[in-house]
This record gives structure tokens, sequence and C-alpha cells, in this order.
């Protein structure tokens, strides 16, 4: 199986950063994001095409870059199974963690053309 995560940014804010005052709380938050709308438009259509191409060989996850717990994990899952070095998900974490981000079993996808190539590879290496 091969693991993709998609960089992009939640609709809102309220996931939880701030203790439920934003989202449905006391200060409404639910337009903040919207000038991202385009970028979200963009990376459905990339998963849209990765499924219809790859189907239940890939595994896809959004993820807002405010994640960083989630993102961490992922590149120590991707550790774990040896698909990146050490110096790779650091690198990654310091250089590449930013809206429409797109990684293959840890590996940084250059554009969102290349990473169908790149899943590819991946699913050739795999036993």
């Amino acid at each position: 199986m091969v693991e993709v995560v998609i960089i992009r940014p939640e609709k809102e804010i309220g996931m939880g950063c701030c203790g439920g005052v934003c989202g449905e709380g006391f200060i409404e938050m639910k337009d903040e994001f919207n000038h991202h709308d385009e970028d979200r438009q963009r990376m459905g259509e990339l998963y849209r095409a990765l499924s219809n191409q790859f189907g239940n060989q890939i595994e896809i996850t959004y993820v807002d870059p405010r994640n960083l717990f989630a993102i961490a994990l992922y590149f120590i899952k991707q550790l774990k199974y040896r698909h990146i070095t050490l110096i790779e998900a650091a690198e990654n974490l310091i250089r590449h963690i930013k809206y429409n981000a797109v990684f293959v079993n840890g590996k940084y996808s250059e554009g969102t053309k290349d990473c169908d190539t790149l899943i590819k590879q991946m699913l050739i290496l795999a036993p």
C-alpha cells in the first residue's frame, strides 16, 4: 500500500487549537480561509484523479499544515517502514510542509503532476 499525504488548509479553524473559542464557539470564523478555496479545489481534483487511477492500491490523507503532530507521526511511520531516511524526514519537516505539498510514502513530490510517477515507482518496489 502506498500512502499519499496532501497538505491543504482546512475550511475553518475550530480544530481544537483554540479550546473551542472559534469555529462554532464564541467567535464565528466560517469564512476565515475562503482565500484557499481554489487550492482546495485543485487538491480535490488531484485526489479524484489519483483515486481513479490507482484505486485501493493507495491511501490518501488530507492534513492541515498546522497539524504538525499528525505530520510528524506520518514521517515517523515512513521511517519505521524504511521508505525514507532520517535526513529526508527532517528535510521534509523543515522545508516542505506548506500548502499543496504532496508526499508519497514520505517522499516529497516536486509537483502534483509528478506524484503519479512517484506512486507508480513505489508500487513497483512494493512487496
